[in-house]
C-alpha cells in the first residue's frame, strides 16, 4: 500500500503506543472444513493478538476486499481483522444446487474454530445482511455489529410497511465492485489505468462519486483486480434476491450494540431511509459517513466503533 494515515484513532480504545499497520498486498489465508464438507476460506489482516474482528464482504467481492477497502490506511495495531470468502468466492466452495445458505452457523464455525471468544463483526452491504443474522442467533458470541451501507428492502417504505410487505423488494445495486467489473467489461485489465479512463464516463453517478480518483494509483486498481479475479463466474449458491433479511423485518432480534454506518449519497438506500429505520430501536446508532459512501474513506472510525464495542462488553 501507499502512503499511510498517522492520524490516532480513539483516545479511549488506543493509547500512545500503538502504530498502525500497513495492509499486506497478499493476506495469507486459511480454510476450514463446515459440517456440510464445504471449505470457508478467510485471510487474515492486521495483529494476531488484536481484538477479533470479523469482515464479512458484499455480494461480487472477497476475502482481498480489505486491500482497496482500506487502501490509504491501516489497521491499529490492537485489531485483527479476518476477512472471509461467500461460499463459492475465492477459495470457499459453493453451496450447490438444493442446498440453502447458512451465514450464522458458518461464522459460528469459523469463530468457535479459530477460538478468539467474542467478535466484532462487520458486515457491507449484502455482507450486513449475514451479519445481523449470526448476532440474533448467537449474541453471547458477538461484541457488537458495524452494518456499512446497509441496504434495506422496500426503502420507499417505512418501518411498519417492512413488517407487511405487499410485493418482493426490487433488484438494488450489488455494491462498487460489482458495478465496477461490469462497466469495464468481461476480460477487462482492472490495473490498467486506460481500463478506469475508458470506462469511468460510463459509471452511473454514484459509483462515480464513491470511486473519486482512487482509480489512479495502480496499488488501489491492483487491489480490485485481486479481489474481483476471486469471484467465480460459476457460483452455484441460491440466489436471495427476493428475499426480506429477517434483520429488516424483526431488527429487536439482535441484541447487541448496532452501528450503522452510511454515506449520503448511497445506491438504493438513503440515509435518511437508515435513519428513519432505525430511530428508536435500542442500541442501534446510525453514524454518517463524511462522503457519498460509507465504503470507502470511513474505516478508521468503523474500526475504532468496532473496539469500542469490546470495552462496552466487558
Amino acid at each position: 500500500m501507499t502512503a499511510l494515515h498517522e492520524a490516532r484513532l480513539q483516545p479511549d480504545v488506543y493509547d500512545d503506543d500503538d502504530i498502525l499497520l500497513p495492509l499486506l498486498e497478499h493476506a495469507p489465508h486459511a480454510a476450514l472444513r463446515l459440517p456440510d464438507g464445504r471449505a470457508m476460506a478467510w485471510a487474515e489482516y492486521g495483529s494476531s493478538r488484536g481484538l477479533p474482528c470479523v469482515l464479512v464482504p458484499d455480494t461480487g467481492s472477497s476475502r482481498l476486499a480489505p486491500g482497496w477497502l482500506l487502501h490509504d490506511s491501516a489497521l491499529p495495531a490492537a485489531i485483527r481483522l479476518l476477512a472471509i470468502d461467500r461460499p463459492g468466492i475465492g477459495a470457499s466452495d459453493p453451496i450447490g444446487f438444493g442446498g440453502t445458505e447458512q451465514p450464522a452457523e458458518d461464522l459460528r464455525r469459523l469463530v468457535e474454530t479459530l477460538a478468539v471468544g467474542r467478535v466484532a463483526v462487520i458486515g457491507i452491504g449484502r455482507g450486513a445482511d449475514d451479519a445481523f443474522a449470526f448476532a440474533a442467533r448467537y449474541p453471547t458470541l458477538v461484541s457488537s455489529v458495524s452494518a456499512v451501507s446497509v441496504r434495506l428492502p422496500g426503502t420507499e417504505r417505512s418501518r411498519r410497511s417492512l413488517r407487511h410487505p405487499i410485493r418482493a423488494p426490487r433488484a438494488s445495486w450489488s455494491g462498487p465492485l460489482a458495478c465496477w467489473v461490469q462497466t469495464a467489461g468481461r476480460d477487462a485489465d482492472l490495473t490498467l489505468e486506460w481500463t478506469w479512463r475508458r470506462m469511468i464516463d460510463r459509471l452511473p453517478q454514484t459509483a462515480a462519486e464513491v470511486l473519486g480518483d482512487r482509480w489512479m494509483e495502480s496499488d488501489f486498481r491492483e487491489a480490485v483486480a485481486a479481489d474481483a479475479a476471486l469471484i467465480n463466474p460459476a457460483w452455484t449458491a441460491p440466489a436471495r434476491a427476493g428475499e426480506i433479511p429477517t434483520w429488516a423485518l424483526d431488527p429487536a432480534a439482535v441484541r447487541v450494540p448496532v452501528e450503522v454506518w452510511h454515506g449520503k449519497h448511497e445506491s438504493g438506500t438513503t440515509l435518511a431511509a437508515v435513519e428513519e429505520f432505525a430511530g428508536g430501536l435500542p442500541g442501534w446508532t446510525v453514524r454518517p459517513a463524511a462522503g457519498s459512501s460509507a465504503v470507502l474513506g470511513a474505516w478508521t472510525d468503523i474500526l475504532a466503533g468496532a473496539a469500542r464495542g469490546f470495552a462496552a462488553t466487558n
